[in-house]
């Protein structure tokens, strides 16, 4: 075999699996990428761990049993408020009270009464006053229920923030995901593209020996290896930080080792504005947090009119004064208390009309948030239309690119086309690899992104 035939034996196949590969634009996407023996993280195990473990939606949920919390609280408003005082006191002076004659009267047949003059004196000692009381709102139970209600519009506020923070966290760990899959899948495309410039470097190195060619197409090979043993370093390296924001990201160790399991090529579906349109009014919790903050500014108003009721309530009360000499030492009373701000002002209607305003402007927020909704999803969709067109584009654009590499390698078999051309043709097939795999990865977060527009998971 002579020496070019040997060559282009040699270049060609070390060719073949790289054209091989081009036939299937998605196939470093397709392929099983195992990055040092780590344990596979499908994308559906991943979502469930963040949704479970994210410190994010961890506060979201906490804020609901807050909530909770602060409807129980003010609930007990409604139960009778008990109290229940001690007060122990040692005299430490020496004390009198002077009772003039006939001071409590003068009753017939039996005189003035004291009948003379009279002083009781007391000495130092302890003294205890006891009093508990309950006491029972009556009229305060309507204002009360209003803001049992407006706690209970709070709790449901929470809810629609842990369903905002689900579909946040979702989102981004399936761009994350995507990101690391293109990483993932770069670096396997650098190991072959590595493989295949050594096999080549060989061979140039034999030819220069042989003086068939020069020094500088060694070096140019060469050059071509060592950038991308470069880029195969410093993508490792952004591999192993893209992995660890991941495992912060799902709320575990960022040293967990996973690989992540590539997503196949799926052709585009059509997707129908209208349906997309209702379904994300429908599932949005942005809309439900609109209507429930019309709600509360609504609920706001009632609270503030329930000021011009009076306060009415019952009173139950007992006392007892211990070591008191001159007071009965238990007493025992019931009442009805009342309070009734008559004259504010003004104040009260100025709180209301205030409060009015404040349902008008969480009306027209959620005409505003409709609005950008709707905007949001015909966006995403659009990008979605434009990542599908970008696919097919891209795929012509690789099957174009190998095939000049096939008419360069004819070239040069008939010693037509120099080793630079040869070079040439193969980086731009890598390029037109590279832009096909971004596409399909685009793709998919643009799907993403319609999928959170929409309000799904």
């Amino acid at each position: 075999m002579s020496l070019t035939k040997r060559k282009l034996y040699y270049l060609s196949t070390t060719v073949l699996l790289l054209i091989l590969c081009s036939l299937y634009p998605d196939t470093a996407l397709n392929q099983e990428v195992i990055i040092e023996d780590a344990p596979l993280l499908p994308l559906e195990e991943a979502l469930i761990i963040a949704v479970a473990e994210n410190p994010k939606i961890k506060n979201a949920f906490l804020e609901i049993q807050k909530s909770d919390d602060a409807v129980w609280a003010i609930k007990t408003k409604l139960f009778p408020e008990l109290d229940f005082s001690l007060y122990e006191a040692y005299h430490l002076t020496d004390e009198s009270f002077e009772f003039k004659k006939g001071a409590f009267g003068d009753i017939s047949g039996i005189g003035p009464i004291p009948a003379e003059n009279t002083s009781i004196a007391t000495t130092p000692d302890f003294t205890t006053f006891i009093t508990a009381s309950a006491a029972q709102p009556i009229s305060q139970l309507y204002e009360i229920s209003l803001l049992i209600k407006q706690r209970e519009i709070q709790k449901a506020l929470s809810d629609q923030e842990l369903r905002a923070r689900v579909l946040d966290i979702t989102d981004e760990v399936k761009k994350e995901y995507y990101t690391i899959l293109k990483s993932q899948s770069s670096l396997a495309a650098i190991d072959e593209k590595i493989v295949f410039l050594t096999s080549l470097l060989e061979l140039v190195n034999r030819d220069v020996q042989q003086q068939r060619l020069l020094e500088k197409d060694s070096l140019e090979v060469q050059a071509r290896l060592g950038r991308a043993e470069y880029k195969h370093f410093k993508l490792k390296n952004t591999l192993a930080t893209q992995k660890e924001r991941f495992n912060k990201l799902l709320g575990r160790d960022i040293e967990t080792p996973f690989s992540v399991i590539p997503i196949p090529y799926a052709a585009p579906f059509t997707v129908n504005v209208e349906d997309a349109e209702g379904q994300a009014l429908a599932q949005r919790p942005e809309i439900d947090a609109a209507e429930l903050e019309i709600e509360f500014a609504e609920n706001e108003v009632r609270i503030k009119k329930s000021k011009y009721i009076p306060e009415i309530g019952v009173q139950f009360q007992y006392t007892a004064n211990l070591n008191v000499e001159l007071l009965p030492e238990n007493i025992v009373t019931i009442g009805l208390f009342a309070k009734w701000d008559v004259f504010d002002w003004g104040r009260k209607k100025s709180e209301v009309a205030e409060k009015k305003k404040s349902v008008i402007q969480a009306q027209n927020r959620l005409e505003e948030t409709e609005s950008q909704i709707l905007i949001d999803v015909n966006s995403k969709i659009r990008n979605l239309e434009e990542a599908a067109v970008l696919i097919n584009v891209t795929e012509l654009e690789q099957v174009a690119a190998k095939e000049n590499l096939r008419v360069v390698l004819n070239k040069y078999e008939v010693e037509d086309a120099l080793l630079t051309q040869v070079l040439e043709a193969e980086s731009s097939l890598e390029e037109k690899n590279s832009d096909h795999q971004k596409a399909i990865l685009d793709y998919w977060t643009a799907r993403a992104n319609l999928d959170k527009a929409i309000g799904e998971e």
